[in-house]
């Protein structure tokens, strides 16, 4: 139940960021880059004791640098705050930087976000920071598809080769906005092709990107928009979402372990064991949570999922809890679980 509490805080952390980011960008101020700060801090201090390969916001801290290091276009007229975004920032991609090398948030916690814009806007000092490694985890893991190694120069000269890619305009670059183009192209596609995008919105992975882009389209009212009933999408995931953790439970048969990965129309399964069908039940029961709690569906309309889910993994210990929790909110007149 800990594990929960520690990734719905963490969540809502990562929803202040991402409103306050779009804020700084049209309205920066003291008080926006204490609270990016603040949250940020929080945010690594909340999950430092899983190891940086398993963390799941890991993502999130190497596609925060990647984009807060993206030029910005300042507004015409500033505050009488004279602080700016680029200056927030920078402070807060610094931030992050710091905490990924550090390891944790001993050497930072004393610190207010004054004294940090100081150091880095003030008094600049000048740090190498190679993001590859990082690149490289989630790679490994299989967050990002992994990037061909770039081939070693032949013969380079004693004064250098202007044309050679920096690390910042490799393909690193334009590999950690792959996510995010995909995102846009699917909500078009949602908008002329719903036919052809609604499937593959119903078949994204059990992973907290994918849970969290499913509950921005519902809390944002792009379905609703687009004239989409919700609850049948969300329905055909967790089905699809379950049958892939039913099949975690067993291992891998000759033709998946030989499988080249071309869509023959099977699930792909990506890890097997009952560790990983616990850490996908967990991410499922957050992703319904917020559903519930926020209204986002109506828990009729998953409710053969939920009971599914209550039954077959009942040996999991989040799940008895999370039984509990529905059994509360059905005894306001919703629907029983027996």
């Amino acid at each position: 139940m800990e594990e929960l509490k520690v990734f719905e805080k963490s969540l809502r952390l990562k929803n202040t960021l991402d409103a306050f980011e779009d804020r700084a960008r049209v309205e920066p101020s003291w008080h926006t880059l204490s609270i990016l700060v603040n949250c940020e801090y929080s945010l690594f201090a909340l999950n430092q004791s899983t190891p940086l390969r398993n963390n799941p916001f890991l993502s999130h801290w190497v596609e925060a640098i990647q984009r807060l290091e993206q030029p910005v276009t300042e507004r015409t007229t500033r505050s009488d705050e004279a602080i700016v975004s680029s200056n927030v920032h920078t402070v807060r991609a610094e931030l992050i930087k710091s905490l990924l090398q550090a390891g944790n948030t001993s050497q930072l916690g004393q610190k207010c976000p004054k004294q940090l814009y100081n150091e880095v806007i003030e008094s600049p000092r000048t740090s190498s920071f190679d993001l590859r490694p990082y690149i490289r985890m989630l790679e490994e893991e299989d967050i990002y598809e992994r990037t061909p190694e770039p081939p070693e120069p032949q013969n380079v000269s004693s004064q250098g080769d202007s044309t050679m890619p920096s690390p910042e305009t490799g393909p690193t670059r334009s590999k950690l906005s792959d996510f995010q183009q995909w995102k846009q192209d699917l909500i078009s596609r949602l908008q002329t092709e719903p036919e052809v995008a609604i499937p593959e919105l119903t078949h994204l992975p059990i992973e907290l990107s994918s849970l969290d882009f499913l509950t921005t389209l519902l809390q944002e009212g792009t379905l609703e928009a687009l004239a989409i009933d919700s609850a049948p999408v969300i329905s055909d995931y967790m089905q699809h979402a379950l049958r892939l953790t039913e099949q975690m439970g067993e291992p891998p048969s000759p033709t998946e372990a030989g499988s080249s990965g071309l869509n023959d129309g099977s699930e792909q399964v990506a890890d097997y064991g009952r560790e990983a069908q616990t850490r996908a039940v967990k991410l499922l029961l957050l992703f319904i949570r917020n559903l519930i709690r926020k209204a986002l569906v109506g828990m009729e309309a998953i409710y053969f999922e939920i009971q599914e889910i209550c039954v077959r993994y009942v040996w999991i210990r989040e799940v008895r809890e999370f039984r509990t929790f529905i059994e509360g909110e059905g005894a306001g007149g919703g629907p029983a679980f027996g």
